[in-house]
């Protein structure tokens, strides 16, 4: 799938979802959780070294995005929103755990557990593409909603902005 068609199939079925704006990720998963009619809970774990820094696993009554807790609170967040990604997109359509196995995500997770997961999940590459664009979509839509100062004056600074905060045209 082509870069320009891949991005088209994101921002419509964000735009399906009618999000408003969310600068913070707990309010966007509510959000999603909401157009969803599916409980998103969010685990931060010391996930298996060598493992994923976050993964969406659904169950029979919930989803839930596990993430790396020993990362900075930005890694999470675009973490976060990578795995809501999958779950926006369709991804995850059947439970991977039964109701038993659920329980035991609420409140501590153990960590066999996790490699259990992480072993039968397997994404496409255009699967982890489209949740890598979801999330820098709902990112670039969540700095956009905060208050910042107005662009610099200087020109190199301008363009430093226009290019790593606003891209839009100029």
């Amino acid at each position: 799938m082509a870069d320009r068609t891949l991005r088209q199939r994101c921002e419509t079925i964000l735009a399906e979802l009618e999000l408003p704006d969310a600068a913070d990720v707990r309010d966007l998963c509510d959000l999603v959780a909401q157009r969803q009619g599916r409980p998103i809970h969010l685990l931060a774990e010391n996930l298996p070294t060598g493992s994923p820094c976050g993964l969406a696993v659904r169950t029979e009554r919930f989803d839930a995005i596990l993430y790396e807790a020993g990362t900075s609170r930005l890694h999470q967040e675009h973490i976060i929103r990578h795995e809501l990604g999958h779950l926006i997109c369709g991804h995850l359509t059947a439970p991977v755990l039964d109701a038993e196995a659920s329980r035991l995500l609420l409140p501590n997770l153990d960590p066999s557990l996790v490699r259990a997961v992480l072993g039968r999940t397997n994404y496409s590459e255009i699967e982890e593409k489209e949740a890598e664009l979801i999330a820098s979509l709902l990112l670039r839509r969540s700095v956009l909603t905060r208050t910042e100062p107005a662009a610099p004056e200087d020109p190199v600074l301008g363009r430093l902005h226009h290019t790593l905060v606003d891209p839009g045209p100029r």
